[in-house]
């Protein structure tokens, strides 16, 4: 008969890493067993416990405080179904996360993401050879303490919460985040995308907004083999070159004179293709890239591949509406940088779980990834009392509810952007109107 002690130590030293397996696969699983340094063990907590503790905090975190999110096991622990004990300690978890080396968990978020990218095969991970990425930035609230070094949004006049400039390298085909850079508000997009764009090289397109529209951005893209597609900035002028279709041509664009003459490496001039682009509801916009072969690259295609875009939006809307990510737990810039990793880690696991489930239908799109995160979290949780024979079955049973998990397709939806025909029939103007007939 085992001790509580020994249990405790059974539990978070060796069966919850076990358990990820089934998400991670045996090579991930040796990979990430590399990182556990009996050194940096506390009494009853190792990499194993840490991780599953750390991710059941990222799958909980809409719950008030650490000890609500630990009890939502701890009762089922309590019952005696595996262990028979409680949880650690919340002190105990934060102390080890204090010293626990973040560059490790920044590692298994990437192994993870590098697996959901393999998962898939080439016709569905590639568009004409080129695997497809987006970068994209977005405001995070942060917890009070962190105001004096990241700051307010500018338009609060600096009375206003914490936040923080989150920038993402999002991978199109897996949907999943690659690579992050968190820095404060005021910092532009496009100084965090210099760090955050050195990952790619050579085979790769990535969509960026308007907003990192940047010769010297696109300079740096150039040096690496890599290929770019973003807006034109509004006000630009560049002077055509060569007609090569209705709304298609190469042109010139030019640097600013400060620009270059500060930044030697930075060309004064650059030839580009520039797409003129409609869609029905939306202005028109022009959309520039380094892809000149219009034979290769056709301008319709590229339009269409730019609007998938959007996938970094709506993962955004998962981040602080799904994922819940703005409900700290941390009061420190490292607590707050470990709650993100797990985020990230979860997220990747999840979708994880949905290529490998859809791997018989095909895309992920039609799956939700609001109800599939609902599933996983509860696979999270029951690991704790699910003997170590019964893990298969349970992660069976978890693929079997993600494959239901679909999204109603409505192909004859739209949604009108005009917001002036809005107004014209508001319901304030109408609810005037009627008071002005009235006696």
């Amino acid at each position: 008969m085992r001790t509580e002690a020994q249990a405790k130590r059974l539990f978070f030293r060796r069966i919850p890493l076990d358990c990820f397996g089934q998400f991670m696969g045996p090579d991930l699983l040796a990979a990430v067993r590399r990182y556990d340094d009996p050194r940096r063990r506390c009494r009853q907590m190792g990499l194993q416990g840490f991780l599953w503790l750390g991710l059941l905090v990222a799958a909980y975190t809409a719950l008030p405080s650490l000890e609500a999110i630990f009890w939502r096991v701890g009762p089922m622990l309590a019952s005696g179904a595996v262990l028979g004990c409680r949880l650690v300690s919340v002190s105990a978890f934060t102390q080890f996360r204090g010293r626990f080396p973040l560059r490790v968990l920044m590692r298994v978020w990437h192994l993870l993401a590098d697996q959901a990218r393999r998962s898939l095969d080439e016709s569905r991970a590639t568009w004409r050879g080129l695997r497809l990425w987006a970068g994209d930035g977005t405001g995070l609230c942060l917890p009070e303490e962190l105001w004096v070094a990241f700051g307010a949004h500018k338009g609060c006049r600096g009375d206003g919460p914490a936040q923080g400039h989150l920038v993402v390298l999002y991978d199109l085909a897996a949907r999943v985040p690659v690579r992050l850079r968190l820095a404060p508000y005021q910092t532009k997009e496009r100084a965090l995308a210099v760090r955050l764009l050195n990952h790619l090289g050579a085979g790769d397109l990535v969509m960026l907004d308007g907003g990192f529209y940047s010769i010297g951005l696109f300079a740096q893209l150039q040096r690496q083999g890599a290929h770019w597609l973003v807006p034109m900035r509004a006000n630009g002028t560049p002077r055509r070159l060569r007609y090569l279709g209705p709304g298609d041509g190469l042109y010139e664009i030019r640097a600013s004179q400060s620009y270059w003459k500060d930044v030697p490496e930075v060309p004064k001039t650059m030839v580009v293709r520039i797409i003129t682009v409609h869609r029905r509801g939306f202005r028109p916009r022009r959309l520039v890239t380094d892809l000149v072969d219009a034979k290769a690259f056709p301008a319709n295609e590229l339009a269409e591949v730019y609007h998938q875009r959007w996938h970094i939006e709506t993962f955004y809307r998962e981040l602080k509406h799904t994922l819940k990510v703005q409900h700290w737990h941390a009061r420190t810039l490292r607590g707050v940088y470990a709650e993100l990793f797990f985020t990230m880690i979860l997220a990747c696991l999840t979708r994880l779980a949905m290529i490998e489930a859809a791997a018989k239908d095909g895309s992920v799109g039609p799956l939700s990834f609001g109800r599939c995160l609902q599933w996983v979290n509860i696979a999270l949780a029951a690991t704790a009392t699910t003997a170590a024979d019964q893990w298969a079955l349970l992660y069976e049973d978890l693929l079997t509810r993600i494959r239901r998990c679909r999204i109603d397709v409505r192909p004859e939806r739209n949604f009108e952007r005009d917001r002036q025909k809005r107004r014209k029939t508001s319901r304030a103007k109408r609810l005037a109107a009627s008071q002005e007939g009235q006696p």
